[in-house]
């Protein structure tokens, strides 16, 4: 009787413990309530400033439970926005700057923050620079798999848009700086009459662009400390080949879209006569404008 007794106590105890266990187990289960993700509007690209433009998405998980959460993309979606232009390439990264794979099953374990909406986590989005793309609007629709404790449990959709604003650059370059900047410089040493020298111009634009050339002294070199009779020489100036008029206001021309973002141009410079003047320096200035068309 006695044996029997405690082979019946040894089957209790076995099946108070596993009851206990099941209970904790359901206890953990994780049960996502609802999947968002919010935008940030408003984001524009500007395709030649010295820096990446960063975008932010903010992920709101509402779960039940205890919960790890991973986050993959899908391919569906090629990293890349679409608009008017070439598509602008992007990358989506974590808050330590790691790249989330979008190979759709390549989960990314993030720190989530506890909100009263509930596991917040933000994403950013990189879009970097010197992508010379046409002004005008860009989006896509993307596809993000939630992951639970490992495993996937919601697929979302979410779009994502910026504006590439329309934007224009210049430098220059001459024989007295062998880069290019914002200025530069002619020497023409001792001046003698048809003496040339040229300066590059090198043009970025995501849109067509009108180009100004202004002279300070009207298409002369005047004497850098007299006036007055024989203390100026004329000189012709051309723009890639063509006669610029510097007398009046300045001349513009306008060009169309670069096709890679790039135009190169030239100014020249010839010495026109130089018999009779003052001895001394002599100098001008011209200006080179860029505007935008659009």
């Amino acid at each position: 009787m006695t044996r029997l007794a405690r082979v019946l106590s040894w089957i209790l105890l076995l099946s108070t413990g596993v009851a206990a266990w099941a209970a904790d187990n359901h206890e953990q289960a994780c049960s996502v309530q609802s999947v968002s993700i919010e935008g940030q509007s408003g984001l524009v690209y500007y395709p030649f400033a010295d820096r990446d433009e960063v975008g932010r998405l903010r992920l709101i998980i509402a779960a039940r439970g205890q919960c790890r959460f991973g986050l993959a993309l899908l391919p569906t979606s090629s990293a890349e926005l679409l608009g008017p232009g070439q598509p602008v390439s992007v990358t989506f990264r974590d808050m330590s700057d790691r790249i989330l794979p979008m190979n759709g099953n390549e989960q990314r374990w993030l720190r989530f923050e506890q909100t009263a909406r509930g596991a917040e986590v933000d994403i950013a989005l990189l879009l970097p620079r010197g992508q010379a793309r046409r002004a005008g609007d860009y989006a896509n629709n993307f596809v993000a798999r939630i992951f639970a404790n490992g495993h996937p449990v919601r697929e979302i959709d979410f779009p994502f848009s910026i504006r590439v604003a329309p934007q224009v650059d210049l430098r220059l370059a001459g024989n007295t700086k062998g880069q290019l900047g914002k200025s530069a410089g002619m020497n023409f040493g001792r001046l003698e009459t048809g003496e040339s020298l040229s300066a590059l111009l090198a043009v970025r634009a995501n849109g067509a662009y009108n180009l100004t050339v202004t002279s300070d002294n009207h298409g002369q070199l005047r004497h850098t400390s007299l006036s007055g009779d024989n203390t100026a020489v004329p000189y012709t100036a051309w723009l890639d080949g063509q006669q610029l008029s510097l007398h009046g206001g300045g001349d513009s021309r306008s060009y169309s879209t670069p096709h890679d973002g790039k135009h190169f141009r030239s100014i020249t410079v010839q010495i026109g006569d130089t018999r009779g003047r003052v001895a001394g320096d002599y100098g001008d200035c011209l200006r080179a404008t860029i505007t935008t068309l659009q």
